[in-house]
């Protein structure tokens, strides 16, 4: 059953989202990562009025170079520089808003200084804001909006905008979808190097989406982008792994590929390496293991990591036995329209079993769920067992 998912996953871009937002603009004369950077004399010229220096100083607490990290003097030294009209800094403190701490993070924020830095052309702030009104976050959601701004940095060349329009139009996310044109300016972004779309155009290879499909053009472009370190990538290579699709059938590489996609924030991953641990698939069964990663896909808004991981913690397989999580990851699951908590929460209020037992709520569930699952079985019986007046609440 995992393995129809799993081809599922490799052939469905909605679930194989690139990361492409939270562009992080670099100085012209000073790259983030250089560690060459002299902090000497430059907190002086910063006070002094040098916009230059009080940008650097943002890179510098921000990467912690040469000093050490500190998010907020980060903040501070951009915000100089940002309000000194520099749109490099303007961007860059929009990113911290967007993707810093909890106690930083804020979108309305992120949104003010995207647009003041988009305004002087600065393509990486202007697909900044072209995604948050994409996903509405911090910005009234407007796909107008968000087309008018990614397409602004597309036509200056800017790879990872040219990557996300890509993606837009493979999916039909706030344009109609088109895959010939998704597949064109994919390949523009992927000739530029970009891993974001080499990974996409990976998936169009291996799904044949506006192209013939092409294992070894898959592998290809994917194994580029995993390279690079992108985690969409290394996970559709652990399913080219898996399946032995353009590649042997490995179950150890796969694990390899996985592990690292994983460890890199793909929810995907996640979700599969939960799976392998817990059915012992290529490896010895480990629940904890397993939970530990159900709960970080969970974390990012898997549900069917939380029904799983919900079933562990109902039986105690393998860890302690936890009805109240369990109903919780199920009962939030199935808030998110998944059918098998929808089906696995209507078991327990048709038992009573770490709830209040409730023939109608149970009814209500296993309709729910009939939506996607055959369950007429179970809706006759209970039927059988519910009085008339509660019979009469569900119809």
């Amino acid at each position: 059953m995992r393995k129809y998912i799993l081809m599922l996953v490799a052939f469905g871009l909605t679930v194989m989202r690139p990361t492409f937002a939270w562009a992080q603009s670099s100085s012209s004369t000073w790259a983030p990562k250089s560690p060459q950077i002299d902090l000497k004399g430059l907190p002086k010229k910063a006070d002094s009025g040098s916009t230059e220096s009080e940008l650097q100083l943002g890179f510098a607490y921000q990467f912690g170079i040469g000093v050490e990290k500190d998010i907020n003097e980060s903040i501070r030294w951009y915000r100089m520089a940002a309000n000194n009209g520099d749109p490099v800094a303007q961007n860059n403190l929009g990113y911290l808003y967007e993707t810093g701490p909890k106690e930083v993070k804020d979108f309305v924020e992120a949104s003010n200084w995207y647009m003041r830095s988009a305004v002087y052309g600065n393509s990486a702030a202007q697909l900044n804001l072209g995604l948050l009104y994409l996903h509405g976050e911090g910005a009234k959601k407007s796909s107008e909006d968000a087309l008018y701004w990614i397409r602004r940095a597309a036509d200056a060349e800017y790879p990872k905008a040219l990557a996300a329009l890509g993606y837009m139009y493979a999916t039909g996310e706030g344009v109609p979808q088109d895959l010939s044109t998704a597949l064109k300016l994919t390949k523009r972004a992927a000739k530029k190097h970009d891993p974001s779309a080499q990974a996409l155009l990976g998936t169009l290879y291996a799904g044949g989406l506006g192209v013939s499909a092409d294992s070894a053009e898959a592998v290809e472009w994917r194994r580029k982008a995993g390279e690079a370190g992108n985690a969409s990538a290394q996970y559709g290579l652990g399913v080219m792994y898996e399946t032995g699709q353009g590649v042997k059938r490995d179950a150890q590489e796969a694990l390899r590929h996985y592990r690292f996609a994983s460890e890199h924030g793909s929810m995907e991953a996640q979700a599969v390496l939960g799976e392998i641990y817990e059915l012992g698939q290529g490896v010895k069964a480990d629940y904890e293991e397993a939970a530990r990663w159900y709960r970080r896909a969970i974390d990012q808004g898997n549900t069917r990591s939380a029904t799983r991981l919900g079933m562990i913690l109902f039986r105690g397989e393998g860890i302690g036995r936890n009805l109240d999580e369990a109903v919780k990851l199920w009962t939030w699951a199935a808030e998110q329209g998944n059918a098998h908590a929808q089906f696995d929460l209507a078991e327990l209020y048709m038992t009573g079993a770490g709830v209040q037992r409730d023939l109608v709520k149970a009814h209500s569930l296993l309709t729910l769920a009939g939506k996607t699952l055959d369950v007429s079985k179970q809706l006759s019986e209970l039927a059988s067992e519910m009085s008339e007046d509660e019979l009469a609440k569900v119809h």
